[in-house]
C-alpha cells in the first residue's frame, strides 16, 4: 500500500495517521478544555440495535446519554459544557445545542481524530473547541469520539500503543471499529431527537481513513453523510462496496470534501479515494493546500472540519 511506503520513504517515524505535532494552533485568544471533575458515577455504555435504519424524519429520541464526567471549554459561542459518556467501547465527549431553537430536531456532528488522539485529549483538546463553538449555534449535536483502542481508529481495537508506525497488518479490515460507530450513532439517536438527513462526520489522517476505507463501504447506504476529510482517505480495503452505491436513492445526500496538502504523503491514497468515489456517482470536492504537507502548517486541519459544515449546511 503506497501510504506505508511513501511514509517509510520519508522516514517520518511516527504512524501515517498521527495527529501532526506541526497542526496549526488556533488563536492564542481561545482557551483548551478543562476537566470540572464531576463525577456522575454512571456508565452511558449502551447495548443498542445495530441493524435499525435512520428511516425518515428524525429518531424521536430522548433521555441523553449519561455523563460521567464533565468540563468546560472556550469557544466562539462562549464558555460551554462538555460531557464525556461511554458507549460500548467508545469514550465520547459531546456539546448539546443552545436551547430555544424551533422545535424541529438537531442534525448530528461526529469528529474521528486521527492518530494518537491528540485533537481529543492532548493537553490542547482542539476537536471541542475548535467544532463546539459551530455546532452550538447551528442546532447541532456535536460528539468527538476516541477510538476503542484510544489511539487510532483505522488499526484493530487490539492495537493500542501509538508510539510506533502502525504495518499495514494493524487495519481493522474485521470492521469492528465502524461497527462500534455505528453503535455510537444509534446510541446518540436513542438519546436525542435527531434528524435522519445527512450526518456531519470529521475526521482527521486515520479518522478519515476510517470513515472511507471502512465505515463507509459498511454503513454508508443506512448513514447519510456530508464527509468533511482533513488530510487523509482510502479506497474501501475490501475493494468494493457492501451496498448498491450505483443506486441513487441509496447514497442519499452523501457528499464528501477532502482537504489536504500536495506535500502529503498519503497525497495517491487520498486522490485515488476521491477517483473511486466521484466514479460511483458521488458529489467530491477537495481544497489542495499548497506546500502542505502532512496535516501540517499552513493547514488547519480541525478548523477546516467546521468550514466544510457550515458550507455544506448553508440555508
Amino acid at each position: 500500500m503506497s501510504r506505508f511506503v511513501l511514509a517509510a520513504i520519508l522516514a517520518l517515524g511516527l504512524s501515517a495517521c498521527s495527529d501532526d505535532p506541526d497542526e496549526v494552533i488556533p488563536d492564542s485568544g481561545t482557551k483548551p478544555a478543562t476537566d470540572a471533575g464531576t463525577d456522575a458515577g454512571t456508565d452511558a455504555g449502551t447495548d443498542v440495535d445495530a441493524g435499525t435504519d435512520a428511516g425518515t424524519g428524525s429518531s424521536h429520541g430522548s433521555g441523553k446519554l449519561a455523563c460521567s464526567k464533565t468540563g468546560t471549554v472556550s469557544t466562539d459561542a462562549g464558555t460551554l459544557t462538555y460531557c464525556v459518556a461511554q458507549v460500548g467501547a467508545t469514550e465520547v465527549k459531546y456539546i448539546e445545542p443552545k436551547q430555544g431553537f424551533a422545535p424541529e430536531p438537531m442534525r448530528l456532528a461526529i469528529y474521528l481524530h486521527g492518530d494518537g488522539a491528540a485533537t481529543y485529549n492532548g493537553s490542547n483538546p482542539r476537536s471541542l473547541f475548535t467544532h463546539g463553538g459551530w455546532t452550538y449555534g447551528h442546532n447541532t449535536l456535536y460528539v468527538t469520539a476516541l477510538a476503542p483502542n484510544k489511539c487510532a481508529w483505522w488499526t484493530v481495537p487490539e492495537r493500542t500503543d501509538c508510539s510506533t508506525e502502525a504495518p499495514v497488518e494493524a487495519r481493522d479490515l474485521e470492521g469492528k471499529n465502524a461497527a462500534e460507530l455505528v453503535s455510537l450513532i444509534e446510541a446518540l439517536r436513542k438519546g436525542w431527537d435527531i434528524q435522519d438527513g445527512p450526518i456531519l462526520f470529521g475526521g482527521s489522517s486515520g479518522g478519515s481513513i476510517q470513515l472511507t476505507a471502512s465505515f463507509l463501504p459498511r454503513y454508508g447506504d443506512r448513514y447519510p453523510g456530508i464527509y468533511a476529510l482533513s488530510c487523509g482517505g482510502e479506497k474501501p480495503w475490501s475493494g468494493s462496496m457492501n451496498w448498491d452505491a450505483s443506486n441513487a436513492a441509496l447514497r442519499g445526500g452523501t457528499k464528501f470534501w477532502f482537504t489536504y496538502g500536495d506535500q502529503d504523503y498519503l497525497l495517491q491514497d487520498i486522490q485515488a479515494a476521491e477517483a473511486y468515489l466521484g466514479g460511483l456517482g458521488f458529489p467530491v470536492n477537495d481544497k489542495v493546500i499548497a506546500g502542505a504537507a502532512h496535516c501540517a502548517q499552513p493547514f488547519d486541519q480541525v478548523g477546516r472540519v467546521t468550514e466544510v459544515w457550515n458550507e455544506a449546511t448553508a440555508q
